[in-house]
């Protein structure tokens, strides 16, 4: 109860919220409460995903562990063939490498075509999976439908990223050993000067990886959650990652039959385009410079800035999760 007072309206309140019971129970609804639960709600599903996820052993070793396995293969198979040949030696020692290389290199693997492959095959059987599996009756009735689809790409992104961190580790360590082997220079020499480039380069590569993971996430798993079938989810996602390749030329033919050359600025509105420039903007410090020969020798120059790209992946990753979101809150899952 709140006690009396007898002036006014403003003084009856700043008296309701002194009361003993009213305090506490303000202090108990509070917005540090909702932020701790949510993140604790979060947390949860995250380490419930994880779980899930890596428990397909079979899946995600063939799929995502086969980064780091097969460069660790590789390099023991380099190491005793430097080890035995002499040749191969003096071959590999006529070059210099840089550990900075080595490592940040890793990063480029998300985004060429057999790390693309592998990746939408295993988003799609992940999303798909839970239809077959029948899970997602188990747990959409206790969740949020938007928690379950954000933290699902999340945590595949993550498990993306400890991968790769993974793979460029045994990289630099394993070219450093081969180095050894063959006599073979093996810098830069490390300063804090070197560190500071390097983490920034680092990390730098690893957001432009993390965010292609999820823009090829999203192709998979708008496909498997519309067809509901891992087979059809890898074929759709696979088919949409490589039309996004083909619009260049789409465009290019477009422009040359209907003699209409601006047509071909909308590539630099695709994903694929954009991911390329801020990779160069990252590497070389400068816009990715777009030259299309036309006819009677026009060319189509153009190039963009690192804020326009920045914009334009973050516009197609919240695209994709937002329609995946929304076909998964439309279909009837319990049924």
């Amino acid at each position: 109860m709140c006690p009396k007072s007898s002036g006014g309206w403003s003084k009856m309140m700043s008296a309701c919220m002194r009361s003993p019971v009213s305090a506490r129970l303000w202090k108990n609804i509070s917005w540090q409460s909702f932020r701790k639960e949510g993140r604790m709600v979060g947390l949860d599903l995250f380490r419930a995903e994880w779980t899930k996820i890596t428990g397909h052993r079979w899946v995600v070793g063939c799929l995502i562990w086969i980064f780091p396995i097969a460069a660790f293969l590789l390099l023991v198979l380099m190491a005793v063939i430097l080890a035995l040949v002499d040749s191969a030696r003096t071959e590999f020692a006529s070059q210099s490498y840089l550990w900075t290389e080595q490592m940040i290199g890793v990063w480029s693997v998300p985004r060429d075509i057999f790390g693309r492959l592998l990746l939408v095959g295993f988003t799609a059987v992940m999303f798909a999976g839970e239809y077959q599996w029948g899970t997602w009756k188990n747990t959409v009735p206790r969740h949020n439908r938007v928690a379950l689809i954000t933290v699902k790409f999340a945590t595949l992104g993550v498990l993306v990223l400890v991968t790769f961190v993974i793979m460029s580790i045994i990289l630099g360590l394993g070219v450093g050993v081969l180095t050894m082997i063959s006599g073979a220079d093996y810098g830069p020499r490390i300063t804090t000067d070197v560190l500071a480039d390097f983490a920034g380069d680092y990390l730098l590569q690893m957001a432009l990886a993390f965010t292609a993971t999820l823009i090829l996430a999203g192709y998979a798993a708008l496909a498997a959650m519309l067809t509901r079938s891992i087979l059809g989810g890898i074929l759709i996602g696979l088919g949409l990652s490589f039309l996004e390749g083909l619009i260049p030329v789409g465009l290019f033919l477009i422009a040359l039959f209907l003699d209409f050359p601006t047509v071909l600025h909308l590539s630099r509105i695709f994903p694929a385009y954009n991911l390329a420039n801020i990779s160069e903007w990252i590497i070389n410090g400068k816009a990715l410079e777009t030259t299309i020969p036309f006819r009677d020798g026009e060319q189509i120059i153009y190039s963009d800035s690192l804020g326009f790209s920045l914009a334009m992946t973050t516009l197609w990753v919240v695209l994709l999760v937002g329609l995946t979101i929304y076909f998964f809150r439309r279909q009837d899952i319990t049924s």
